[in-house]
């Protein structure tokens, strides 16, 4: 379920959340038994990162396939290279022939068209902390001519319309010096398939809202993006969302057990019964007590 649609289905949008956001033990847990079902030819050089953590655009990713770069560390460190694709599940950039290698055992059911041999070569993934772009500039000391530099770090201010990627792209620049601009590589074509649509197609509008009143999806197509019988829509709680709403009570301390125990121990305690002569007693008592004040009240007049 794309993350556009999150509003059409809640559910959709918790899965959605908790891919993007997985917890610690679920990344520990799935890197582990990733690492226990792969083989060892297509184990990645570098770690699996979470979705949140991955490179989202060329502002992230700084090179583009078909960029130059240097290599800064390892036995290949100084070789000018050229970045054939990126990984997007490691950030790690894939480079040509010139770049790292690994020779890996590779069983007969894999092998690519034309292979003869058990055993190949396949690219190391780079970090972009190792690579540097290169770029051709003006030569000062020679006009007119070109000179090949690597760039210690770049910059990105505004952005263009770029028409090879048909989208926005901003100018990359090289930092401490904005107005020289390194343009982005040319990407190579791709075939369209037999299932694309022409653009001149694909812009025609073929659908105009002729109200804002009614919804334009149908009554009863709701039952099949919405779950009815979902607890978030049908406004009740179970028993364990109100442990988790509620918070725990506080610990009590041993002045306040022992005052609870002593206020149990005297309910506890058999209540006294009054009986009869008891109650006459007591009657007796009163009559005795009001007498007497009456008799005071009569002496003092």
């Amino acid at each position: 379920m794309s993350v556009n649609f999150k509003h059409l289905s809640k559910a959709g949008g918790r899965i959605m959340d908790r891919l993007t956001h997985p917890p610690r033990g679920m990344v520990r847990h799935q890197a582990k038994e990733q690492a226990k079902a792969l083989p060892e030819f297509l184990k990645p050089d570098l770690p699996i990162l979470n979705v949140s953590e991955r490179f989202k655009g060329p502002r992230d990713w700084q090179f583009l396939p078909g960029d130059r770069v240097v290599i800064m560390t390892g036995p290949c460190r100084g070789n000018i290279v050229h970045i054939t694709k990126h990984d997007v599940a490691t950030n790690g950039f894939v480079l040509d022939e010139n770049g790292p290698t690994k020779s890996v055992a590779v069983p007969k059911d894999f092998w690519a068209e034309g292979q003869t041999t058990h055993v190949v070569n396949l690219p190391i993934l780079m970090q972009k902390k190792d690579l540097r772009l290169v770029a051709d500039i003006e030569d000062t000391a020679n006009p007119g001519k070109l000179k090949t530099v690597a760039v210690e770090n770049i910059t990105f201010k505004g952005q263009y319309y770029d028409e090879n990627y048909k989208k926005m792209m901003p100018y990359r620049c090289v930092f401490g010096n904005s107005d020289l601009i390194i343009p982005w590589p040319k990407p190579e074509p791709t075939e369209d398939g037999t299932l694309t649509t022409d653009s001149e197609v694909a812009r025609e509008q073929t659908f105009w809202i002729d109200t804002i009143v009614r919804g334009s999806i149908p009554d009863a197509a709701f039952s099949t993006i919405r779950n009815p019988h979902s607890k978030y829509r049908r406004g009740k709680i179970t028993p364990s969302d109100i442990r988790k709403l509620v918070a725990p009570k506080m610990p009590l301390t041993e002045t306040k057990k022992a005052y609870l125990e002593e206020q149990k121990m005297l309910n506890e305690r058999p209540k006294e019964v009054l009986t009869e002569e008891d109650k006459v007693m007591i009657g007796n008592k009163i009559i005795q007590f009001l007498q007497k004040k009456e008799t005071q009240s009569t002496t003092s007049q």
